[in-house]
């Protein structure tokens, strides 16, 4: 075997520790056994335990990002759907095999590791994804300018974290119909509607971002839609402020 071989080898069997016994449960005399090597044949390999640690977290991310790959570009509307509905799909296919399994095991035991803020920046920079994909619907001309990206961006994280909790505590009614493809719905139609609750350019085709979808504005909320800028407090002048009683 390789020496990459062999280093890709000890970080597969230190994911699959991982996700059986979690982050402090992977440690050094497990990975070796693991891999059918002796213990100190790992440091040829590898610094530290944490450098496996850190390389393992890479893996973890670049699945994440491989699951969000979507068969074209060219229409961010529809992408950003299509990067939804693939996540499901892995929920069902996947099972414990899912990365959202690895993912929660860093980050219940970032802090004790010393790796919450590494988690931290590659889990924004993950973030960061869909609200660019935001940005370029916006530049496109399919999500309308009003959208806020980072709402969004947090909204569909939102989403995804609590549709791995729940399938890892086996709730699997997370991944009917009416709960996660309504939950994406609601994100998905808001953005017809305009925070004056007006209706959406007539070009800008929101309804459309997922097949058979119904039109956009036929639900729309009566409330401020999500995903949208929250109008910023008047701040009060001096001549609003009541004067102060006198002493």
């Amino acid at each position: 075997m390789t020496a990459e071989a062999r280093k890709r080898q000890i970080v597969e069997v230190t994911l699959d520790l991982i996700a059986k016994h979690g982050l402090r449960g992977a440690t050094m005399a497990r990975i070796a056994a693991a891999a059918g090597i002796r213990q100190a044949s790992l440091y040829t390999h590898f610094d530290s335990r944490r450098a496996i640690l850190l390389a393992a977290l890479d893996v973890v991310y670049q699945k994440i990002y491989a699951s969000r790959e979507t068969p074209t570009e060219e229409n961010s509307l529809e992408r950003l759907r299509q990067m939804c509905d693939h996540h499901l799909e892995l929920w069902a296919a996947q099972g414990d095999q899912h990365h959202a399994h690895q993912l929660l095991e860093f980050i219940s035991g970032a802090r004790s590791e010393g790796l919450r803020e590494i988690l931290a920046e590659k889990h924004l920079a993950s973030i960061e994804q869909f609200a660019q994909v935001v940005r370029d619907g916006q530049r496109e001309g399919k999500i309308p300018e009003y959208v806020d990206p980072d709402q969004v961006a947090w909204l569909i994280t939102g989403w995804a974290f609590a549709g791995d909790v729940s399938h890892l505590m086996g709730f699997k009614t997370f991944l009917e119909p009416n709960v996660s493809t309504h939950w994406l719905d609601v994100i998905f139609k808001s953005f017809a509607t305009p925070p004056d609750g007006g209706a959406a350019d007539a070009g800008t085709n929101v309804g459309s971002a997922r097949s058979g979808a119904t039109s956009a504005t036929e639900d729309a909320a009566p409330c401020r839609p999500v995903g949208t800028r929250r109008p910023r407090p008047r701040l009060e002048s001096s001549s609003d402020t009541p004067a102060s009683p006198p002493a």
